[in-house]
C-alpha cells in the first residue's frame, strides 16, 4: 500500500470513529433538558417517653419563614411531635412524583406532658452521681419576615405542664408579566393555636411591625405566674397584589436607545436624532391651523 492510500485509509477510519462517537452520544442523552427546578421537603414524626433529663432544639428557616422550638427539664416527659416543611416543590399523589411549586411553608404540631422531678446520672464508672434539678421549659417561636409578624408561647420553671400546640408559616409568591404590565401576587399566613395547663410561668406574645415606620401595628404581651389553664387561637394573614406598568419599547425623550449598553448598541450603529429627539425642532406656527366657521 502506497503512502497516499495509507493517508486515505486513516482519514476514512477517523471519520467513521467521529460519526460513531456522535451516534453513541445521541443514544446516551437523546432528550435535551427542557426545564429545571430545585427545592426540598422535610418531614419528622416522633414520640419520646421516659424519665430523666432531656434537652431538645429544633430550628427551621424556609425563605423568610422561621420556626424555633426548644425544651429542657428533668422528670417525667411524654411528647409527640410532627414537623413538615417544604420549599419550591411539592409531592403530587396523582403522578406519584414531585413537581415545582411557587409556595413554601412549615407546619408544627406537638403534644407534651411534663412532671418535674430531680434526676441523678453517673457519667463514668467511678464518678459520683450528678443530680439534675431542672424545672420544665418549653418555647415555641414563629417569625414571618415577609409580613413582619412574630408569635411565641413560652413556659418556664414548670412543675407540671400539659400542652397541645399547632403552628403554621406559609408564603406563596408569584410574578406574571404581560405585554403592558407586570403583576405581583403574594399571600402569607402565620398561625399559632395553643391549649396549656401548667404550674409555673407562662408567656404569650404577638408582634406585627410596620416596615415603613418601624412601629408596631399589633402588640400583645401576656405573662402568667402560678397555676393556669390557657387556650389561644392566633392567626395573621397578609395579601399583596401589585401591578406595575411597563415602559414602552425605546421611549422617545426618556432614555431609550441612549441608555443602552455600548455593546448592545454596537450592532445597530448610530441612531442619533432618532430616539433622543435631538432632531426635533419647535415649529414657529401650527402645521394644521384651526379653521373657524
Amino acid at each position: 500500500m502506497d503512502h497516499k492510500a495509507k493517508i486515505a485509509l486513516l482519514a476514512a477510519i477517523s471519520t467513521f470513529m467521529l460519526l460513531a462517537g456522535l451516534t453513541c452520544a445521541d443514544e446516551i442523552d437523546p432528550y435535551p433538558i427542557k426545564s429545571t427546578y430545585t427545592g426540598y421537603t422535610y418531614s419528622m414524626d416522633q414520640k419520646v417517653q421516659g424519665n430523666g433529663f432531656f434537652s431538645t432544639y429544633q430550628n427551621i428557616d424556609v425563605s423568610s419563614l422561621g420556626l424555633n422550638n426548644s425544651a429542657h427539664g428533668s422528670g417525667s416527659y411524654d411528647v409527640d411531635t410532627k414537623i413538615d416543611s417544604r420549599k419550591g416543590v411539592k409531592f403530587d399523589e396523582k403522578i406519584d412524583d414531585f413537581k415545582s411549586a411557587s409556595d413554601r411553608g412549615t407546619t408544627f404540631i406537638e403534644s407534651a406532658d411534663f412532671t418535674y422531678a430531680p434526676s441523678s446520672m453517673k457519667l463514668g464508672k467511678y464518678s459520683l452521681p450528678i443530680i439534675f434539678k431542672s424545672k420544665g421549659m418549653e418555647d415555641t417561636c414563629l417569625k414571618n419576615y415577609v409580613s413582619g409578624v412574630s408569635m411565641n408561647a413560652k413556659f418556664s420553671y414548670a412543675d407540671t405542664l400539659s400542652k397541645n400546640i399547632s403552628a403554621e408559616l406559609y408564603w406563596k409568591n408569584s410574578v406574571s408579566s404581560g405585554e403592558f404590565e407586570a403583576t405581583l401576587d403574594s399571600e402569607t399566613r402565620t398561625r399559632l393555636n395553643l391549649e396549656a395547663a401548667f404550674s409555673g410561668k407562662g408567656h404569650v406574645g404577638v408582634l406585627n411591625l410596620d416596615k415603613s415606620t418601624g412601629y408596631s401595628d399589633i402588640m400583645m404581651d401576656e405573662d402568667y405566674s402560678g397555676t393556669f389553664y390557657i387556650t389561644k387561637n392566633l392567626s395573621h394573614n397578609a395579601v399583596i397584589n401589585k401591578k406595575v406598568e411597563k415602559d414602552d419599547w425605546l421611549p422617545c425623550c426618556s432614555g431609550g436607545f441612549a441608555d443602552m449598553n455600548y455593546l448592545d448598541r454596537k450592532p445597530f450603529k448610530s441612531a442619533t436624532g432618532v430616539f433622543d429627539c435631538s432632531c426635533f425642532k419647535t415649529p414657529t406656527e401650527a402645521q394644521f391651523k384651526r379653521v373657524y366657521s
